[in-house]
């Protein structure tokens, strides 16, 4: 049932846009990736230029750079799956179209053997 259930999915895809897509999602995955990783190269300010008053409490600003921290953390690993997502669908793209000049090839092959094998039978029935 699960495999009937992927099939149906499988054959849903538009796989010609699938295919004539995939050099350009990679591309585009791959400047995204360089951008993040640039952004997250950006200038630092000099803590000890910034007065602080000594408090046990975190101030509100340092919750907002903690949160901004983390986003921007998340931002890299989202960008970081989105480059190896797009790769792995490069190279599935690859796969399938090297599966269809087989699957071709061998339905060529097939095809001129029945022929062989009808006009052999077509041949024997008429001798």
């Amino acid at each position: 049932m699960l495999a009937k259930t992927i099939l149906k999915v499988a054959t849903q895809i538009p796989w010609e846009k699938v295919i004539e897509l995939a050099p350009s999602v990679a591309e585009r995955a791959g400047t995204l990736w360089k951008s993040i990783k640039s952004k997250n190269k950006r200038l630092s300010v000099d803590e000890s230029s910034v007065y602080t008053p000594y408090t046990t409490e975190l101030s509100e600003s340092d919750i907002l750079k903690a949160r901004l921290e983390s986003l921007e953390e998340q931002i890299q690993v989202s960008a970081g799956l989105l480059k190896t997502l797009a790769e792995q669908n490069t190279s599935l793209v690859q796969q399938i179209e090297l599966h269809q000049a087989r699957l071709f090839r061998q339905s060529l092959i097939f095809s001129g053997v029945a022929a062989v094998l009808a006009g052999l039978i077509v041949y024997l029935f008429v001798r």
